[in-house]
């Protein structure tokens, strides 16, 4: 699940993450922003933050210089109302968890190709 010598120049918001992960797990966006402790919720809140955390870069307007430095904890801890602290918890948490569980591994990872997908799509959109 280490994505930290893969190379990107596409520019991954956290928003896009955000309602990426919503839509998998049958939630809305505002359900991953709420303070809700479900279990189901709680979860996708996690998954979200660990791929903010993987795919997402700086605070770039623009396509992200490769090698940039990923995003920091506190900038998506604001992005989801949350403590950097709350968004270290969840990237470790879902990494250990990638590590116990291959199908959730799958998941994640299927969940990451989306959300580039999107973003390329996107950008070719600009592009075009």
């Amino acid at each position: 699940m280490d994505r930290s010598n893969e190379v990107s120049c596409r520019f991954i918001s956290i928003a896009e993450i955000q309602h990426t992960v919503a839509a998998a797990f049958s939630l809305t966006r505002a359900d991953l922003l709420s303070r809700s402790r479900e279990r189901n919720v709680a979860c996708a809140r996690h998954v979200a933050m660990y791929l903010s955390r993987e795919l997402s870069r700086g605070n770039y307007s623009g396509a992200a210089p490769s090698g940039s430095p990923r995003t920091s904890y506190p900038r998506i801890g604001i992005a989801f109302g949350r403590d950097h602290t709350s968004v270290m918890h969840a990237c470790n948490a879902i990494g250990r968890k990638c590590k116990a569980d291959v199908r959730f591994a799958r998941l994640v990872d299927s969940l990451a190709g989306e959300v580039r997908g999107r973003a390329d799509r996107s950008n070719a959109k600009v592009a075009a």
